[in-house]
């Protein structure tokens, strides 16, 4: 399916808005995948997919975090692109996530660009703030927002102009056993998600905790929202009960 400059450059410049609020003046959540999959979704009339990848995808980065200087991988990007992908060339939505993860990589790139180009812009704001020079400060603040959203704009637009058609062609052509293994990396990627976030989270106290959450839904079938609910409970009953005695032990040790 071709797609014409004109849609491509609206679709692009959409989805990059919902990467750029995050570095704009107001930070509308839209980064998040579920948001930003369901808007896009909204946008080309097909609320459904963009929701279903937007989840999707919601758990396979939800473990992913910008600590200090790390920039992790570009979810909202991966996200918005993927979820064009799907609809506009209306390829299988197992096909279309498994892109999201080299998609997501370009998006770093974009990313790690603009932080590069505007680190010199804030020594430059420094110097604006040292003599008070206020309204050129907030120029350099909208170049620097400018930055990030040409720098978003850039990967989603290739994707989606020169990458639907090639797209297609793959997934017309594409043998059938990649087809069956592409579906299961991405019955895989939620687990994926999870791990990374167990990874980050890991410490041994923790552990009665995950273990009790799998049982409820390995075995006894639970529910996401009866393991919450349990998982809220444990935590009150270790805030209310297990912290005080231990507290009160303390207390009467130091006596």
């Amino acid at each position: 399916m071709s797609i014409g400059l004109g849609y491509a450059l609206f679709v692009s410049v959409v989805c990059a808005f919902f990467g750029w609020t995050n570095y704009g003046f107001v930070n509308f959540q839209t980064t998040k995948p579920i948001v930003c999959g369901t808007l896009v979704g909204l946008i080309l009339g097909d609320v459904q997919t963009g929701i279903f990848i937007g989840g999707t995808l919601t758990l396979v980065y939800m473990g992913v975090q910008g600590i200090g200087a790390a920039i992790p991988v570009n979810s909202t990007t991966a996200t918005t692109v993927t979820t064009a992908l799907c609809i506009i060339t209306k390829i299988d939505v197992e096909t279309a996530l498994a892109l999201a993860v080299p998609v997501s990589v370009m998006g770093q790139l974009g990313r790690m660009a603009a932080w590069t180009i505007n680190a010199p812009i804030m020594h430059i704001a420094d110097k604006f703030a040292e003599d008070a020079q206020y309204g050129k400060m907030r120029s350099l603040q909208l170049l620097g927002s400018l930055v990030f959203f040409i720098t978003e704009f850039i990967p989603v637009f290739l994707c989606i102009y020169f990458g639907s058609s090639f797209v297609v062609m793959i997934n017309e052509n594409m043998p059938l056993w990649v087809s069956d293994w592409l579906k299961t990396a991405t019955g895989m990627l939620p687990a994926l998600g999870f791990g990374m976030l167990f990874a980050m989270m890991y410490k041994p106290k923790y552990i009665p905790f995950f273990v009790v959450g799998f049982v409820m839904c390995a075995v006894f079938g639970g529910s996401l929202l009866a393991v919450a609910l349990l998982g809220v409970a444990m935590a009150l009953f270790v805030f209310f009960y297990v912290q005080p005695k231990q507290q009160r032990g303390r207390k009467g040790g130091n006596a």
